[in-house]
């Protein structure tokens, strides 16, 4: 069975969710965004983020579904339950957990042919 994520989310006014982007680097790194996302609905870090944030709720998220924010919004860094984790390797456990097949990269030498 593959883990269950929970996501920080903005509720918009008709009741619908969308997974939030925490800006991350403000002048010295513009553009960086983040995602938080927990493995368990409730607990002290989803409270503390919840009364950080205006309309923001903790929704339930498939890994469809979180795939397709981070393609939309190319997070840098995914925070699970606190923890900071790239967002390519985020993306690659993901695929993974989907059966989306990964191609492993070849190992070759500088003066390879393959190169030129």
């Amino acid at each position: 069975m593959t883990e269950q994520y929970y996501a920080l989310c903005v509720e918009e006014e008709d009741g619908s969710t969308e997974i939030a982007f925490l800006e991350l680097g403000g002048e010295a790194l513009p553009g960086a965004l983040g995602i938080s996302l927990y493995t368990s609905s409730d607990g002290d870090l989803q409270h503390r983020h919840l009364q950080q944030a205006d309309h923001a709720v903790i929704v339930r998220k498939s890994h469809e579904d979180l795939l397709e924010a981070m393609s939309a919004g190319l997070p840098s860094s995914i925070y699970l339950d606190g923890k900071r984790i790239e967002g390519s390797v985020f993306k690659a456990m993901l695929e993974v957990d989907l059966g989306i097949p990964h191609h492993q990269p070849r190992l070759i030498r500088l003066d390879d042919a393959d190169l030129g």
